[in-house]
């Protein structure tokens, strides 16, 4: 019998990326490929050039190939790996270290290493010399009961080595049935990075390819696939060829997600699989659609099942019926109980094996807590469904494919005033309707036995700022008045948080941490309930020095110690889309009583930049009253989330005018300005 006692698994697994639905075949331009033997170095190839020249490491080359065989009557994936690399600086040795995790698995079959080879070149007086691998360079260690880590480690290493080793992995069926994921792009250039993997025509694989690069080469021939079931000969296989030449480091960049959702790179899933039978031709399809993961969640005795068994929170849920009487309220006030009597141990997670343990415990990841709190509304005759997503450091979710493994937390959702609110009991210091920053990544799904779709994360709450300062300048360059920091959405969000946690005092000592320059004389902090919309931080300060003198002049910079001082988008072009999280609002508006005997001399030039489809603005004006008061007022509002590549030079200006303008003087000069001509 075929070895898959594994189906039900496999239909909860999945893999996120775009379906390489059209597979170029053949090219017909010249192979591009190095010739590359293994063990075979001359002194040339110690010459390496790369327009990285801050690379710490070259990739030579990188290839893997991954067959299929039947040993004893199982099935096994066989990955076979080469591997060079030049060693540039001494912060590269570790990769002269190569670890290697191997699976194993309850029936004591596991995945094992076989083969490895390796070796150390180096370039001395003209002449390459040799350092094999040892004995002693290898050890196993356990990491769990699950994997097991093999370590390699080369000898002889320093800059300007060449590493060179291969390997083979082989994996059985029982264990693993997905090739591993071949990342083409990594954190040094790489010279050439080839895969290829001939699938026999028993199985259909899902190929999905990510990332910004284009490939060297695409292929997809037809062949004569390995004999790997007894009787039954010659079957046909597609045999796939992917390359990448002179591959970029992946740098992570200034925000995005994470760097698994741009990295290029090649995945695997396997959608259905036909072998021989008794009867024939035994077929199973593996890969599931929206609506069939949506049945098996909520069918599933750690997800839908927990939330089906809630006569424990009958009591709670009376008790809370009774206090409130229409539905909002009711909502809000099962989402205090939950966050304000379980403590979440920052754990993701889809699956709760007892959500009834969670709530005499009084402690959960945030499928526990947020599945509690579904079943704690329904006890109270709410309807609440829960939300499965994949928070940022997980990766984005593509909606094309069900694939469930791309999704690790739910929260809660329920209707009110026809629209959705979306809960999180994992916070204290949410409001409702509020998401934590980790869940805004795109869209999550809504789990529902009939009426099943996407929802949108987007949040409404934009992160909003707003400094107010009233300021009073000395002749001598000082600066005192008051400052008031007010915080809305999820600024206030995250400073009501940050104060709670630590205090008024250890808050202050925050504050001044970051601006050493103030002296702060008073301050007063509001809004740390959960029921005020703002936090507001209101300072009276002393700034000596604030401004620079010269003779009869003095230069203000009138941001103070609240401009921006960098731009975060260093690089001339981007790929990879920038990624807020939220959008953002940002006021900065003060106004200052000039000292006497002195006038404005020199002022800044009003900008006002906008950004194309209205994605966002920025304004900085100063000017002076007739009060010889100085106003100035500085304004960023970026209204997207979410600004693609091509929307980054715009993006990219805006912010080098916010550095610029704000590091702008105001010159001031004793005595009557004279009138230009």
């Amino acid at each position: 019998m075929f070895p898959f006692p594994f189906v039900r698994h496999l239909l909860l697994l999945t893999m996120y990326a775009l379906l390489c639905t059209d597979i170029a075949l053949a090219q017909k331009a010249a192979d591009p490929a190095p010739t590359i033997k293994f063990g075979k170095i001359t002194p040339s190839q110690f010459t390496n050039s790369v327009a990285d020249s801050t690379a710490e490491a070259i990739v030579l080359y990188d290839f893997g190939e991954v067959t299929f065989d039947n040993n004893a009557g199982e099935l096994w994936m066989n990955s076979n790996y080469h591997v060079r690399i030049q060693i540039r600086k001494k912060s590269a040795y570790d990769r002269a270290t190569i670890q290697l995790s191997t699976r194993r698995g309850k029936s004591g079959q596991h995945e094992m290493v076989s083969d490895f080879d390796g070796y150390t070149y180096n370039l001395v007086d003209g002449n390459v010399s040799i350092d094999p691998l040892t004995k002693a360079g290898h050890f196993t260690e356990k990491a769990s009961d699950q994997v097991w880590l093999e370590k390699y480690t080369l000898p002889n290493v320093r800059e300007g080595s060449i590493i060179d080793y291969q390997y083979t992995l082989r994996t059985p069926f029982s264990i693993g049935y997905n090739p591993r994921t071949w990342r083409f792009q990594q954190e040094v250039p790489v010279n050439w990075s080839e895969f290829r993997i001939t699938i026999p025509d028993y199985f259909y694989y899902k190929i999905m390819q990510t990332g910004y690069l284009t490939m060297a080469i695409n292929e997809n021939k037809s062949t004569v696939g390995p004999d790997i079931f007894p009787g039954h000969h010659g079957v046909s296989a597609s045999a796939y060829r992917f390359a990448m030449k002179d591959v970029p480091a992946f740098h992570d960049e200034a925000y995005i997600t994470t760097a698994d959702d741009y990295v290029s790179k090649i995945e695997f899933e396997l959608a259905s699989y036909q072998v021989p039978g008794v009867t024939g031709m035994l077929k199973k399809d593996i890969a599931v659609g929206w609506d069939a993961m949506d049945r098996t969640l909520l069918d599933d005795a750690n997800f839908g099942g927990q939330i089906k068994r809630t006569g424990f929170l009958r009591e709670t849920a009376k008790s809370l019926l009774s206090q409130h009487p229409d539905t909002l309220s009711r909502v809000k006030a099962a989402y205090d109980f939950v966050r304000q009597t379980i403590k979440w141990n920052e754990g993701a997670a889809l699956w709760s094996s007892s959500i009834k343990k969670v709530f005499e415990d009084k402690k959960g990841d945030a499928a526990d807590i947020n599945l509690l709190l579904i079943a704690l509304l329904r006890e109270m005759d709410i309807e609440a469904n829960p939300v499965i997503l994949s928070t940022r450091s997980h990766g984005h979710v593509n909606e094309v494919y069900a694939l469930l493994k791309k999704f690790n937390y739910v929260v809660a959702q329920v209707s009110v005033g026809g629209k959705d609110m979306l809960l999180d009991a994992t916070d204290p210091y949410l409001i409702p309707g509020m998401l934590p920053l980790h869940c805004l990544n795109g869209t999550g799904r809504l789990v529902h036995p009939t009426k099943p779709r996407f929802i949108s994360l987007t949040p409404t709450d934009r992160d909003a700022e707003v400094h107010t300062g009233k300021f009073t300048l000395t002749d001598d360059g000082e600066v005192t008045g008051t400052l008031l920091h007010s915080h809305g959405g999820y600024s206030a969000w995250n400073t009501r948080k940050q104060f709670a946690l630590d205090g008024k005092k250890k808050f202050l000592e925050g504050i001044q941490k970051k601006r050493p320059a103030w002296q702060i004389e008073k301050a007063d902090f509001s809004g740390a309930d959960l029921k005020s919309s703002a936090f507001n931080e209101d300072y009276t300060i002393t700034i000596p020095e604030a401004c620079g003198r010269a003779g009869d002049r003095l230069y203000l910079r009138p941001m103070l110690t609240e401009a921006h001082g960098s731009n975060p988008f260093k690089e001339a072009e981007r790929l990879f889309p920038v990624d807020f999280g939220v959008s953002t609002d940002e006021t900065f508006m003060a106004t200052y009583t000039l000292p006497k005997g002195f006038q404005v001399e020199e002022l800044p030039k009003t900008v006002s930049m906008v950004l194309p489809e209205e994605g966002g603005r920025f304004l900085y004006q100063v000017s002076v009253t007739n009060e010889n008061q100085l106003q100035v007022v500085s304004r960023i509002l970026l209204r997207r989330p979410i600004y693609f590549a091509g929307e980054y030079g715009p993006l990219r200006e805006l912010f080098n005018r916010i550095v610029a303008k704000h590091a702008e003087q105001v010159v001031l000069k004793r005595g009557t300005v004279a009138e230009k001509k």
